[in-house]
């Protein structure tokens, strides 16, 4: 007869318990493999597409963007100017008569305790006539040049004064600055103080800018000219001489523009290595099969990027700019052509790039119907992983609370079988049987 007294119950029904939910749990090892798989590959489609949008965004700014132009002038020192994506190529001479200049008067020979013993009020004006806007101090309430100088600054009512101290020699000076050039930004002082505009002294006058274009003659409260020519940005740093103007040549920067134009062609062809990695067949020389492999939505996506690009804006294709696409689908510059379009229309090349209507604007269009938070294609496509998992992690449970009801049952019958088996020998060792 068998000896079972010295099987091990524990070891038989781990045994038996993993046999018994060895099919499911085959099941679920596949699934959660496949499931995986699809994860990783939709964190790296998405990060794909965000570095993406996020490079192509960047190129579609406003006053910067895939044109970049350039601003060369004929003279230093008169001038820093710079031109954006919407300046017109041209050449402009400008004559400065006059720099703009803020105004700025000071009371000198001041101490702390003039100011403590001042009463009556200080009336600060910016500007003249309908326009003039007043601030009033207390003097009664300030005891020194510092408080008075808080008392200006800090007034919720500044028109844009801006007070400060000037130390020299042992002696101090109050300095009432308009905060912005030009003759209609003229500080004045009355009240009953004593400090009056008529006892100040001029730091600095209140003027315009002056300066021709030809027989055309122009004035500016700022230095700063940044609506003069479209897309160009002038900031006046000193009068021209007579009779030699500044003169401002406005081209085309194309090395800039193809960085530009690289920067977008580079940041494509990444997202189309992604793409290509996560949909490839697989083949028979051990090539892995990707994770979206003949999925819907991903060719769906290659085609309408696709289109996008091959899509007229502005009257252009990209195409026309000398950029196409490989057999691979990577697009790629023909610098000649690109030179040539340049050369003839730089401007185009924002049409069809920039712009609500323009190639970018359609591309990020395209993407938000993937990358929306709330609507987004991959959003639904991660709800539908997230459901899988949930049902993954139930038959999970189900299976582990099986194999603790067969582990207990098997443990229970081996060990009474263990038990009756050893009663049984201890029985026929009585009779001298065993």
């Amino acid at each position: 007869m068998a000896d079972f007294s010295s099987i091990d119950p524990t070891t038989l029904a781990q045994s038996l318990a993993s046999y018994d939910i060895m099919s499911i749990q085959n099941q679920l090892k596949t699934k959660t493999a496949t499931m995986t798989s699809q994860k990783k590959a939709l964190d790296a489609l998405r990060t794909a597409l965000t570095d993406f949008r996020s490079a192509i965004k960047g190129l579609n700014n406003v006053n910067d963007g895939m044109l970049k132009n350039v601003a060369t002038v004929n003279r230093e020192g008169i001038a820093t100017v710079t031109a954006n994506s919407n300046a017109q190529k041209g050449t402009y001479n400008i004559e400065v008569d006059q720099l703009a200049s803020a105004h700025q008067i000071g009371f000198g020979d001041l101490t702390d305790d003039s100011i403590k013993n001042a009463t009556g009020t200080m009336d600060i004006t910016l500007g003249e006539g309908a326009d003039a806007k007043t601030i009033t101090v207390d003097m009664d309430s300030v005891n020194s040049l510092s408080d008075l100088t808080k008392a200006i600054n800090g007034n919720e009512d500044n028109p844009g004064v801006t007070a400060s101290l000037i130390r020299t020699d042992g002696k101090v000076t109050l300095m009432l600055s308009s905060d912005e050039s030009g003759e209609a930004n003229k500080v004045t002082v009355g009240g009953t103080s004593g400090f009056d505009s008529a006892n100040a002294k001029q730091i600095s006058k209140a003027a315009d800018a002056k300066f021709r274009m030809g027989e055309m003659e122009f004035t500016s409260s700022s230095n700063t000219l940044d609506k003069l020519i479209d897309g160009v940005s002038i900031e006046l740093t000193s009068k021209t001489e007579a009779d030699k103007p500044l003169t401002i040549t406005i081209g085309t920067d194309t090395a800039g523009t193809k960085e530009q134009l690289q920067t977008f062609i580079t940041s494509y062809n990444t997202l189309q290595d992604t793409l290509q990695k996560l949909t490839k067949s697989g083949s028979g020389d051990g090539e892995e099969r990707g994770a979206f492999a003949g999925d819907a939505t991903m060719a769906s996506l290659d085609r309408e990027l696709n289109d996008v690009l091959r899509t007229q804006f502005g009257g252009k294709r990209m195409s026309d700019f000398g950029i196409t696409a490989d057999k691979d689908g990577k697009l790629e510059i023909d610098s000649k052509k690109l030179d040539a379009a340049l050369t003839a229309d730089p401007q185009a090349l924002t049409d069809l790039f920039n712009g609500k209507e323009g190639l970018i604007a359609g591309m990020d269009k395209s993407l938000d119907r993937y990358l929306n938070s709330t609507t987004g294609l991959l959003k639904g496509r991660q709800e539908v992983l997230d459901r899988q998992q949930s049902d993954i992690d139930s038959k999970t449970e189900a299976m582990n609370s099986r194999y603790d009801s067969s582990y207990n049952r098997y443990l229970k019958q081996f060990t009474q079988l263990q038990q009756a088996m050893a009663q049984m020998n201890n029985t026929m060792s009585m009779f001298g049987l065993a």
